[in-house]
């Protein structure tokens, strides 16, 4: 074989993988996406099974001090998710069985969120739930998503969804702050109210931005209409000048709302904001990195694909339990 025979022969199959590449990355990212969707569904086999067994579902985030202004927390809290909850209809009751529910989730830390290096190093002899909250649950993750944490806690990526109300509280969905919702009081149609969705983990990156997971803070006296506008309008430079959360998702185990709850206030992939702390006003998108929309887990157990485009008004009546909107999902 001659050199020009060679070099023809080596750019053919230049040529070749170029053409492949793509195609090989796209099936990749669908074998990701449903795996996705399987996540999803088991995690509505189990909450169908725990209502069954206990005639509720379990809240979205337990109990704690706070009157009308919100706080990081306080011991006395006991903000549990509702993912801590039905652990054992996932066959992990070996992790359900080291919580000790009786004290705050990140005893004797008052949330998940406290960067402090000791506990990192040794989280379950210095953490009461360390044991537990340590543990990656392969059915929290979705493999579309990177792995940016710095903190030692399972990570998550499904939340359970609070409403459509910029409230971090008890929300109009199926997973309020202390709320135990039954399938009955969901007079919208189950089919058409949302149990979960996805949302991308953070980046760990106090410098860079990421629209699809970064928390920015609109602190101000706000009413819940023009939050909604400011933030809707955000764009991601202008998103820079704000501080903003990037340990999104950082934990299974607490029901924050910037870690296992989202709403509906704004449309899947758009910009997250909060106002001040996030029990006082927020705007949590459901976002993903399936190009085009997010995976949705509907009270029915079904889960559907929505598109970023998908009407607002649609989609915040997706999040209500009882608005009787009188509107189905594309």
């Amino acid at each position: 074989m001659t050199l020009i025979e060679l070099l023809v022969v080596i750019a053919v199959i230049g040529l070749l993988i170029a053409i492949l590449l793509p195609a090989v990355q796209a099936a990749r990212e669908m074998s990701r996406r449903a795996q996705c969707v399987n996540n999803l569904r088991q995690i509505g086999l189990a909450l169908h099974q725990y209502h069954e067994q206990n005639r509720v579902l379990p809240y979205g985030c337990g109990p704690d001090d706070d009157q009308v202004v919100s706080s990081m927390g306080t011991l006395n809290a006991r903000r549990y998710s509702a993912h801590s909850q039905f652990l054992p209809f996932l066959e992990q009751t070996a992790v359900f069985e080291r919580i000790n529910f009786r004290v705050a989730p990140f005893h004797p830390y008052v949330n998940a969120a406290m960067m402090d290096a000791a506990v990192y190093a040794d989280p379950e002899r210095l953490v009461v739930n360390g044991s537990a909250a340590v543990v990656k649950i392969p059915v929290f993750l979705c493999p579309s998503d990177g792995q940016f944490q710095q903190s030692p806690w399972g990570p998550n990526n499904y939340r359970a969804c609070n409403g459509s109300t910029w409230s971090g509280r008890k929300g109009n969905g199926m997973f309020g702050q202390n709320t135990f919702t039954r399938f009955a009081d969901v007079r919208d149609g189950l089919s058409n109210t949302a149990m979960f969705s996805e949302r991308v983990k953070g980046t760990w990156d106090p410098v860079g931005q990421e629209l699809r997971a970064d928390v920015y803070d609109l602190s101000g006296g706000w009413t819940e209409t023009a939050f909604r506008q400011a933030c809707a309008s955000l764009t991601l430079a202008q998103a820079a000048a704000y501080p903003h959360d990037y340990d999104g998702g950082q934990t299974w185990l607490e029901g924050s709302m910037n870690w296992t709850r989202y709403n509906h206030l704004l449309p899947p992939n758009r910009i997250a904001c909060k106002n001040g702390l996030t029990w006082d006003g927020t705007a949590m998108p459901a976002s993903s990195w399936h190009r085009g929309g997010v995976n949705l887990l509907l009270g029915d157990g079904a889960v559907r694909f929505v598109s970023d485009t998908i009407d607002e008004k649609v989609w915040m009546a997706a999040g209500t339990i009882a608005g009787q909107e009188g509107v189905t999902l594309p």
